[in-house]
């Protein structure tokens, strides 16, 4: 095999572990968010109900509706990129695979 060919299944390696890389950051970086805005959210919904006494039951309400929904919505996306990063996973292990036979 050359050695133009051999550094092409290398480049495509690296490219599919650079994609598998990312797809993991992102699935780490969601639950962070999704932590961080719902603290927010909480702390803004304490502190609606330290300085506003009255309707703050209704936006308390409000605020426990959003936050179940959003954390929903987030714990599926979660989900979702968590299969992404198996199949990206599984995509880097083949490549390498591949590599590795036509490598030697």
């Amino acid at each position: 095999m050359d050695n133009s060919s051999r550094s092409g299944l290398i480049g495509a390696a690296l490219i599919g572990v650079g994609c598998g890389l990312t797809v993991v950051g992102i699935a780490l970086v969601i639950p962070a968010c999704t932590n961080w805005s719902l603290g927010l959210m909480e702390q803004a919904v304490r502190t609606g109900k330290e300085s506003i006494s009255s309707g703050v039951e209704t936006a308390a309400t409000l605020a426990g509706q959003v936050t179940g929904i959003a954390q929903k919505k987030f714990g599926e996306a979660s989900k979702t990129a968590r299969q992404k990063a198996a199949k990206a996973a599984e995509v880097v292990e083949n490549a390498a695979r591949h590599v590795r036979e036509h490598a030697s």
